[in-house]
């Protein structure tokens, strides 16, 4: 097949790897000029071990992670309040890597397709047995399928699938960077506070992933200059405080506006949303990396056992859609321990975390791992 894939990032990377060696001829169309990976870490729970075994990157990811025992959760005053032991439950390993070095595992496994930089889409339109591109350079092309792979803001989801589906906000505003600031720690560490939450990732080297999120849903943040991060998480004790007074000018951080994308289906003819496209989410269960290439790993399944595409396209959304958006309703509830604010509530909060914490991150994270959910779990 004749397919383009637009968007370099994880979703089209993966399904570009995933599919290049059955022979398709493959174009990536990315909107960039080169290879510029946004972000900054990438935390990688036990079931996405399994996606990267098969797309042939476990060990490579293996080599530049920072693999981790346990799950650390602690109140704003630095008091732990419970933690998950993911190694002694048996689990994958759960790892955390920055995302540009994932992002240079995944290149290096390219072999096939072809790759255009400064490129993206301005119009498809749907034919019989085809999907008609226009392209941004004013050119236009035919392909036998369109795999729309650009983001939560997708162009191809407006130009096929219609402007009315667009991401839906979800009150959070957040921030993310890396570190050398010398934490010490072996193990990630997530601290909620008052309607905000830091979490603190190994990435190894003495490096940490930092995100930090506040509930805003005025949106009344906006550019918060990286100086005043500290004042404005200034209720937060313990390390993190004086890691926030070394922020200097120099640190890069990511600021933006957590949102949502729920479509109905991801399919139109002959094009296809996957990833953040079709189901971007909340980053409370660390889902958006293995999600997107769970997406390409199982269309290349699809469509090695179906050689009608209209119904490999069909199977593949029912093996996929279910699973993705039960990860994103199951993220939007439990961000919701992140909103709280006010005494009360907080110690409220708490005090059930100390208790039953373990068991309601571990409900979360079990189903995917053994693969069951829609069944019974406990």
């Amino acid at each position: 097949m004749n397919i383009l894939i637009v968007g370099g990032g994880i979703a089209g990377l993966s399904a570009a790897i995933a599919l290049q060696g059955d022979g398709h001829d493959i174009t990536i169309a990315e909107t960039l000029d080169g290879w510029k990976p946004a972000g900054a870490g990438l935390h990688l729970p036990g079931n996405a071990v399994a996606a990267l075994r098969a797309l042939g990157i476990d060990q490579d990811v293996a080599d530049k992670s920072s693999a981790f025992p346990r799950l650390e959760y602690f109140d704003h005053r630095d008091r732990k309040l419970f933690a998950l032991e993911t190694e002694q439950l048996g689990w994958p390993t759960f790892q955390a890597v920055t995302r540009s070095d994932f992002h240079e595992i995944l290149c290096a496994k390219l072999t096939g397709p072809a790759i255009r930089f400064g490129l993206s889409v301005s119009d498809i339109s749907n034919e019989p047995d085809q999907a008609r591109v226009s392209f941004t350079d004013g050119t236009n092309h035919s392909f036998d399928l369109v795999i729309g792979a650009d983001g939560i803001n997708s162009a191809v989801r407006r130009l096929a699938f219609g402007a009315e589906h667009v991401p839906q906000p979800t009150g959070y505003i957040c921030w993310r960077w890396i570190t050398d600031y010398p934490f010490g720690l072996s193990a990630p560490k997530f601290i909620i506070g008052h309607g905000q939450v830091i979490l603190v990732m190994p990435l190894g080297g003495n490096r940490f992933y930092i995100y930090a999120s506040t509930y805003d849903p005025g949106e009344r943040i906006r550019d918060l200059p990286a100086g005043e991060l500290a004042a404005h998480f200034a209720r937060f004790d313990g390390p993190v405080r004086d890691m926030l007074g070394t922020i200097g000018t120099d640190t890069v951080i990511h600021e933006s506006r957590l949102q949502q994308m729920v479509m109905p289906k991801w399919i139109t003819g002959r094009v296809i949303l996957i990833g953040d496209a079709a189901h971007g989410t909340l980053p409370t269960m660390a889902q958006g990396a293995t999600q997107s290439i769970k997406d390409g790993l199982a269309l290349t399944d699809a469509l090695r056992a179906q050689s009608d595409i209209k119904t490999a396209l069909a199977d593949w959304q029912k093996a996929r859609l279910p699973e993705a958006h039960w990860v994103q309703q199951q993220s939007l509830q439990r961000m919701g321990f992140a909103k709280i604010r006010g005494r009360a509530g907080v110690w409220l909060r708490n005090t059930l975390m100390r208790k039953i914490g373990p068991k309601i991150v571990a409900s979360g994270f079990r189903p995917l791992i053994n693969n069951t959910l829609g069944q019974q779990t406990s």
